[in-house]
């Protein structure tokens, strides 16, 4: 009788959905690879199903969920992976929810605790569930300053924006709309609409505390520059290739004026789409370096690995040629890392910058040389050396653990058998790749990213330059580009 609630879509035709609620009606135990006893199958008595089921030889509405397997490699700190599997029935104790969980469901005794409740968009979801005010019981005390306090300026303003939009919507449905609004994002088609009707006018539905004035005033988004006005580029550069691309911003260093950022070659990069910008980061930055030089760089993507730069060079030429927009040549490198890793990369679902680059520049011959050392010299009772194909450096390299050749040291939390010293890992360069990645996500603060690296083969010194920094903040990824004339660009594909 626990209640319960599912959590995957095993089979939505038979109502057996994420999120769909219900009690345990009984289960069937098996025997475990060492002999244990684990959960085979979970029979589940749903809760108001939206259409009734019935499976052969169970009650109404008890539906049978099998146990599903979930492989994961892990990285170890000494460079070695292990597989862990993990076997489950995709349900979770539903004695209570938070308020997201919640979204959609109706309750007929609605019990809230809005104790803990940051923002007032969580009393009015928890509230909500209620079906009556008779059947909401409210468990203990909360601020009630969180939604009596006013709404935030960014709220406001939100609410403000959704105003025109749906007045835009109306008059779009109707026929209505003025020609010179025209807008692919909300901001441009906002900014034209407003210019039409003038800055003190107001859509016809608003509420009164959302009208702004001179001291609470509409706070319109900075537009970039209208292409329009920028010189034409290079012939190869074409209109219709452009026509659909992302323009990226200089960042304020380069905020002079407009015939003077145009002498610049301005980046190219993709826009937003499910949840596609860890994916937008890394595209708009290759791109930006494939069309530096495009035929050595489609030979230098072609050599790392055809399978995913292939696929990207090879969509980036069909975007200069106008047959695909830069959202097309993304897509298809989704897709392609879809295939390479079904659990990675779900289409629609987040992904990790650090997971796609790792795969994007996997080389088909080893990069790096890794060995695990003693700091007092001594040795090594079994090999540790690991030749890493990865063009990423899952380290933070700086000039306090790099040496002369470009190499770098890295403490681990392996201990010596000798002297008990943690064992710190040396890593050199077996090959100079076109393209190297530095993962510094734990470097914390102050640390500074350098623009140029050497890295020394074979007696040959090989120059990095930086062209490319992705950051995360408020689940989502962004990006500065570096030109090869030392502008940098801010790039966000929203």
């Amino acid at each position: 009788g626990m209640p319960v609630m599912i959590r995957t879509n095993s089979a939505t035709e038979l109502c057996i959905t994420r999120g769909q609620e219900g009690w345990v009606y009984g289960w069937q135990a098996e025997v475990g690879s060492r002999g244990q006893n684990v959960l085979g199958v979970l029979f589940v008595k749903l809760a108001n199903p939206p259409q009734s089921v019935k499976f052969d030889g169970l009650p109404e509405n008890v539906v049978p969920l099998l146990r599903t397997s979930t492989t994961t490699l892990c990285n170890l700190p000494d460079d070695s992976t292990i597989s862990v599997t993990r076997s489950q029935v995709e349900v979770l104790p539903n004695f209570a929810m938070t308020d997201y969980a919640s979204q959609g469901k109706t309750r007929a005794y609605n019990v809230v605790d809005l104790n803990n409740c940051y923002l007032h968009q969580s009393y009015y979801t928890a509230l909500s569930r209620s079906a009556s005010a008779a059947g909401t019981i409210i468990l203990q005390g909360f601020d009630a300053k969180k939604i009596t306090g006013g709404a935030s300026g960014a709220l406001r303003q939100e609410f403000r924006e959704l105003e025109f939009l749906d007045e835009i919507t109306r008059l779009t449905y109707e026929g209505n709309l003025h020609p010179s609004v025209t807008g692919d994002r909300r901001n441009t088609l906002i900014a034209t609409y407003r210019l039409l009707k003038g800055e003190t006018y107001f859509p016809t539905m608003i509420h009164g505390a959302l009208r702004w004035s001179k001291s609470d005033p509409y706070l319109g988004a900075d537009l970039p520059p209208i292409p329009s006005r920028i010189p034409k580029r290079r012939v190869s550069e074409s209109a219709e290739q452009n026509k659909h691309s992302k323009k990226i911003k200089p960042e304020p260093a380069f905020q002079k004026k407009r015939h003077e950022i145009a002498q610049h070659s301005m980046p190219l990069g993709t826009k937003w789409e499910a949840n596609s910008c860890a994916y937008d980061a890394v595209v708009t930055i290759l791109y930006n370096v494939w069309r530096d030089d495009t035929i050595v760089w489609t030979e230098r993507f072609n050599a790392l690995n055809m399978e995913l730069l292939g696929v990207l060079s090879t969509g980036f030429q069909n975007h200069m040629s106008g047959r695909y927009t830069l959202e097309n040549v993304r897509d298809y490198f989704r897709r392609a890392l879809h295939r390479s890793a079904e659990g990675r990369f779900i289409w629609g679902q987040f992904a990790s910058v650090h997971s796609i680059v790792e795969y994007a520049l996997r080389a088909r011959e080893p990069i790096i040389s890794s060995e695990l050392r003693c700091p007092n010299g001594h040795t090594m009772d079994r090999n540790t050396i690991v030749l890493l194909n990865s063009c990423l450096i899952n380290a933070v390299v700086t000039h306090q653990n790099r040496d002369n050749n470009g190499g770098f040291r890295v403490i681990t939390s392996s201990k010596c058998t000798a002297c008990d010293g943690n064992l710190y890992r040396q890593s050199s360069y077996v090959r100079a790749p076109p393209l190297l990645a530095f993962d510094v996500a734990e470097c914390g603060p102050g640390y500074v990213v350098e623009d140029r690296v050497l890295v020394a083969v074979d007696n040959h010194s090989w120059s990095y330059n930086l062209r490319g920094v992705i950051y995360y903040g408020h689940a989502h990824f962004t990006a500065r580009i570096v030109t090869t004339d030392g502008v940098v660009w801010y790039y966000d594909g929203i």
